[in-house]
């Protein structure tokens, strides 16, 4: 395990330290067992990911507050700089917002759809429903050679 996170390290990751409420933490594990990964450092980082790919830091709108009742964790994910750099710009916008509250945000907008929206619509645009690749033109060819 240390080699991992030295290995991590070395490939330009850092730790998120953040609190999350519990329903957050137990979506994040539900998540993790139904895509079938191994940590809650690759949903948070699909989340992130997902999320970065299709919207501005600039487009969140801050929600209600939680309420006082809410029960916290502390988690710290490893993740790659620029997905930390992404959170910590929506933070930005909200004066007095944790890290934890802004992936909270970032969480609310993925749903149950961890896959990267862009790269999705940049496949679909290539390949359109029922386009095939070109078929050479084989009529003028001798049965008895190329």
């Amino acid at each position: 395990m240390q080699q991992q996170r030295s290995g991590l390290y070395a490939a330009g990751n850092r730790n998120l330290n953040m609190a999350v409420s519990v329903q957050t933490l137990a979506q994040i594990d539900r998540l993790k067992r139904l895509y079938r990964l191994r940590s809650r450092d690759a949903i948070v980082t699909r989340v992130i990911a997902a999320v970065m790919s299709s919207s501005e830091p600039d487009r969140f709108i801050e929600r209600a507050a939680a309420s006082p009742d809410t029960h916290y964790r502390w988690i710290s994910p490893i993740i790659g700089l620029e997905l930390i750099d992404f959170v910590k710009a929506v933070q930005a916008r909200f004066r007095s917002m944790s890290l934890g509250g802004a992936f909270e945000l970032i969480f609310a907008e993925i749903g149950e759809d961890l896959a990267i929206r862009e790269a999705q619509l940049t496949l679909a645009i290539a390949e359109p429903c029922g386009a095939r690749a070109p078929v050479a033109d084989v009529s003028n060819r001798r049965k008895d050679g190329p």
